[in-house]
């Protein structure tokens, strides 16, 4: 592949996460020499990530590659790439279900997709997990509509509703909604007690816990999270036992920082202050509170391929997330975390042995934020 000094990207926020967006057809096909290339662009491995487009934080260090639909009941094609911050590394095990709304954005507006009066549908296919997401964007019959009045914690100011359905996203990394076959494992690790958790695997790879298991109170900063060494190595210890048991080893020995699967710690309603702005957030507006840990580190927010995921667990009777949240039914809950909460419409049926998701969808807002040329610091494709 020719080699050029500079790219064509766009920089585009989705939900409460920030990517770079990229064309298929621009960049190398082989992942290691897309991953050199991705380094380059967002000028890693560095604090900071100051030589690059990087945004010094995991929600903003994201990158997103769209190329043309390669299933029928697809419009368009989306690789994820979360891109490492202090390790040379790129993770494609997973989906962003924030930046999924905005690849559905992406889409229409660089002609993938041909807009409609009153809504358009993007059918999105992630690569990562092989699965179809339906984005719903607000369109006119020649553009898409960015203005609205929904607010989403841990975003300033309003947007319009993009509404994204994850029903179809099923089973993303093991292929089973259970991947243990039970809604309650134990998991022991050495020299701790054992960790009573359910692992979910809806749009992405989820263990969920009791906050009290791990000695918290459920309603820490992410910076409080962050500090604890011990903390954070017996929420890996518990991650990396799943992993392993669910046939993730190479995986997860292979990254510094791996993120699948997500740790989760479960509360029932408590007040507690959001860590951007300070805004109080009233247990009466919740059916839990979450802190969600993965890659090293405790998320500002509520990733949405969790959301959705919390809420195919809270329909399924008898794991954590149901018995917190009361009677499992099809219904709007509300999440608490550390930048606002979140809602997701979830519908978990029973059929038999087994558990169907109905329903999982969440509303988003995004928008293009810029759009240019990227220059490449070296030799990397």
């Amino acid at each position: 592949m020719h080699t050029p000094d500079s790219l064509p990207f766009v920089m585009m926020r989705g939900g409460t996460s920030k990517g770079i967006f990229l064309r298929e057809s621009d960049v190398p096909a082989d992942r290691e020499s897309l991953t050199a290339l991705l380094l380059d662009i967002f000028g890693s491995p560095d604090r900071r990530q100051i030589d690059g487009l990087g945004g010094a934080d995991k929600l903003t260090s994201k990158a997103a590659i769209m190329g043309p639909p390669r299933r029928e009941d697809s419009d368009v094609s989306y690789l994820f790439g979360q891109v490492g911050i202090l390790t040379p590394e790129v993770d494609y095990n997973l989906n962003c279900g924030n930046l999924t709304a905005a690849a559905g954005v992406y889409a229409i507006e660089s002609g993938l997709v041909t807009p409609r009066n009153g809504h358009t549908l993007v059918r999105v296919h992630n690569l990562n997990t092989d699965r179809i997401v339906h984005v719903s964007v607000p369109t006119t019959p020649t553009q898409v509509i960015t203005q609205g009045d929904l607010q989403i914690g841990g975003v300033p100011g309003h947007g319009a509703p993009i509404a994204l359905d994850f029903s179809r996203a099923v089973g993303a990394i093991t292929g089973r909604l259970l991947p243990f076959g039970e809604v309650q494992t134990e998991i022991a690790v050495p020299g701790r007690e054992s960790v009573t958790v359910s692992v979910v695997d809806g749009a992405n790879l989820v263990i969920y816990a009791r906050a009290e298991s791990f000695g918290l109170s459920g309603i820490e900063d992410p910076q409080t999270i962050d500090g604890d060494v011990a903390l954070r190595a017996h929420m890996d210890a518990v991650r990396r036992e799943v992993a392993i048991r669910l046939g993730l080893s190479d995986y997860w020995h292979q990254r510094s920082a791996p993120s699948t699967p997500m740790l989760v710690m479960l509360q029932k309603p408590r007040d507690y202050h959001t860590c951007t702005t300070g805004e109080l957030i009233s247990a009466d507006r919740l059916d839990l509170v979450c802190r969600q840990y993965a890659s090293g580190s405790a998320s500002k927010t509520l990733a949405g391929t969790v959301t959705v995921t919390t809420g195919m667990a809270c329909g399924i009777a008898g794991s954590l997330p149901a018995q917190l949240c009361g009677e499992p039914g099809p219904r709007r809950y509300t999440f608490g975390h550390p930048s606002g909460v979140i809602h997701v419409d979830a519908s978990v049926a029973r059929r038999g042995n087994e558990w169907h998701v109905e329903q999982a969808a969440i509303e988003r807002t995004a928008r293009r934020i810029a759009e240019g040329r990227v220059f490449l610091r070296g030799n990397t494709l």
